[in-house]
């Protein structure tokens, strides 16, 4: 019987195609699929850690056959949770009418139960954006859980290097303004809670980041620190997680494809932080830090994390004993 504390892992299975268009690509409809690639060399290290994985999925990405078979290698795992990550991954999801949400959601959550047998319980909106409207449309089709609160100290700072980056113009730009919230995002909490909307409340599992100084600790942050130094980035990954530990903060942490693509895979996605480095060098970075992480924590799946006696029988892979984190 484990006597680690708790922690979840997901990863925001975003295609090439989505960071395009974020980015302001004129093609991104023409960009080849990168989801087989990124998807086995996903495997291959969280088999190796044995390590679950909720996996938040574009419902545009499930027209492919080619990424859906992908898709479907998580059944290598010992267990993963199919969640909704919208229909077409757009980060200003605070500008679209009520018809336009209600199709971003129940497109996704349709095709994810046809493809994989599974309803999604779990959302996460692109770009962290998740308006009260969508909120009630969770609850309306019995989600548990909403993730896209994201309480960093850095979010401005993050905008800024994102929208310097990119070639947004005109409508676009000025709806990217409100991507990752302003610095009232650090005041929102850092664990699992209720989340209060009509007609009664949602599960709010937020993005962890460091407890105290608020700044990231997703994967894809860590490998911007390993760009610089290694050494660091280690010692920072060590201490956010020792620091969740002290203060009882169960984390819940975040993957996205770039974290397993180097510099010689894709020069269209080197704009994005942490994509300098090689192939080897990450791929031996992020073994190490999902051991680390594996090593400390009993990890879970996100729906685990918040009501495991909620789980459907379908994705029932509990451990021995599972603490909920407190609300």
């Amino acid at each position: 019987m484990s006597t680690r504390p708790t922690g979840s892992l997901s990863v925001d299975l975003d295609n090439k195609w989505a960071y395009l268009r974020a980015a302001g690509r004129d093609d991104w409809e023409a960009c080849s699929t990168y989801l087989p690639m990124v998807i086995e060399r996903m495997i291959d290290i969280l088999g190796h850690c044995e390590l679950p994985l909720t996996v938040f999925l574009v419902g545009r990405d499930l027209r492919s056959s080619e990424d859906v078979q992908a898709i479907e290698r998580f059944n290598s795992l010992r267990c993963w949770e199919p969640a909704n990550h919208s229909f077409n991954h757009l980060p200003w999801m605070h500008t679209l009418h009520a018809e336009e949400l209600s199709h971003e959601i129940e497109s996704t959550h349709q095709a994810i139960e046809s493809f994989f047998g599974r309803q999604p319980r779990g959302f996460r909106g692109p770009g962290f954006s998740c308006p009260d409207e969508v909120l009630v449309l969770l609850s309306q089709q019995n989600y548990l859980y909403d993730a896209s609160i994201f309480p960093t100290s850095m979010a401005p700072i993050a905008r800024a290097i994102f929208l310097a980056r990119t070639h947004l113009r005109g409508e676009q730009r000025e709806r990217a303004k409100g991507l990752y919230g302003g610095f009232a995002s650090m005041r929102k909490p850092n664990q699992p809670h209720r989340r209060p909307i009509q007609g009664g409340s949602v599960f709010e599992i937020p993005v962890t980041v460091m407890p105290l100084i608020r700044t990231p600790i997703h994967f894809s942050y860590l490998n911007f620190i390993a760009e610089f130094n290694v050494t660091l980035a280690k010692a920072y990954f060590r201490t956010a997680l020792s620091t969740c530990r002290r203060l009882g903060v169960p984390p819940s942490l975040l993957l996205h494809p770039p974290d397993f693509m180097g510099c010689e895979d894709d020069s269209d996605m080197n704009y994005l932080p942490g994509m300098k480095i090689p192939r080897s060098r990450k791929l031996e970075f992020m073994n190490w830090a999902l051991s680390l992480y594996a090593t400390q924590f009993e990890v879970t799946t996100m729906i685990e994390q918040v009501q495991p006696q909620c789980l459907p029988e379908k994705v029932a892979c509990l451990p021995e004993k599972v603490m909920v984190s407190k609300i």
